[in-house]
């Protein structure tokens, strides 16, 4: 059934705010990951350690992938992406901090990525579904177009932003921009709702 009707006449500067948001929030995410796995090629060298950091980066969204798509489904998208975010935030600050502080090991990156990893798995689910209801059908082609083609750039941008990043700036201070746009991604959302769906019998 369409959600047209449904829908306010400003659901485009809802929706366009979040998505905005949500997109520095991805680059972030993907600036960090860059520079984390940059860190380990400098510091270790080893493959080893590599596919560890690749195994902690994907194995708990992985696993979690069934059990957040049933929460998000009957949860508030709104709370659970900013919940996301914020934890996502936390754990990139408390690196940071370690950094900092010169206390950074192996092993607190390796939780850092599946901390980020277990946030992403709630994440994306939550901001998916949350497109169809806050477009109206009409316009949903042109939005997952717009999506697919933000993910594409972000993948082939934040890399090459990052190599120059890790040129002049120290790890701590790039995972600082994860945490700023992290909060850009939030920040909408405590001023806009999105809609729940209809909840059956």
């Amino acid at each position: 059934m369409s959600n047209d009707q449904n829908l306010p006449q400003n659901w485009a500067t809802r929706f366009f705010t979040i998505f905005a948001g949500q997109s520095f929030s991805l680059f972030g995410s993907a600036l960090v990951q860059f520079a984390l796995i940059w860190h380990l090629t400098q510091e270790t060298g080893s493959a080893t350690i590599l596919a560890t950091a690749s195994l902690f980066g994907m194995l708990p969204q992985v696993l979690l992938g069934p059990i957040a798509g049933t929460i998000v489904d009957r949860g508030n998208r709104r709370l659970i992406i900013i919940a996301s975010d914020s934890l996502i935030a936390v754990s990139t600050l408390l690196l940071a901090y370690l950094f900092w502080s010169g206390a950074a090991e192996i092993w607190h990156i390796y939780l850092a990525l599946a901390v980020r990893s277990a946030g992403g798995a709630f994440h994306y689910p939550a901001m998916s579904s949350s497109t169809s209801l806050m477009v109206p059908d009409k316009h949903l082609s042109r939005v997952a177009g717009a999506n697919q083609t933000l993910q594409g750039l972000v993948s082939i941008v934040a890399p090459a932003v990052g190599a120059l990043l890790v040129e002049v700036m120290s790890t701590q201070n790039i995972l600082m921009i994860d945490v700023l746009t992290a909060l850009m991604g939030i920040t909408p959302l405590l001023f806009f709702t999105i809609p729940q769906p209809p909840r059956k019998a």
